[in-house]
């Protein structure tokens, strides 16, 4: 369990796709044919996309540094309290780092067989 959370966790960012939707990327794409299957899925992996904890910009990380801060003007026990705060933040973002990479890999999946040319496609 812990060794395939440390591989998504150092996994490298380097996608193939932008992330836009499946409808945008057919734009971007000129709109190939494809498979209304493979289309229906396609949206439906862009619907769960995960939402991160400490949200998308600045304020989730602007918060969790100033309870950091907070917390050492607590007298006697700040330094203890910020340490659990702090490890309890860094697990939040592993999670949130863990989830959007497993999410993009299926994701990426998903437009790879949307992309793919009707004639190319094999059946195991």
């Amino acid at each position: 369990m812990w060794t395939n959370f440390w591989r998504d966790f150092n996994r490298e960012n380097e996608w193939r796709f932008p992330d836009v939707a499946p409808a945008r990327l057919q734009e971007l794409l000129g709109f190939p044919v494809v498979d209304p299957t493979e289309r229906t899925r396609a949206e439906w992996m862009w619907r769960r996309r995960p939402k991160l904890v400490l949200g998308d910009g600045v304020c989730g990380y602007g918060f969790v540094v100033g309870v950091g801060v907070a917390l050492l003007l607590v007298p006697q026990t700040g330094i203890l309290l910020d340490l659990v705060w702090l490890i309890i933040s860094s697990l939040l973002v592993a999670s949130d780092t863990v989830r959007t990479n497993r999410w993009r890999r299926d994701y990426e999946t998903a437009l790879d067989r949307l992309i793919r040319p009707v004639g190319e496609r094999r059946t195991l």
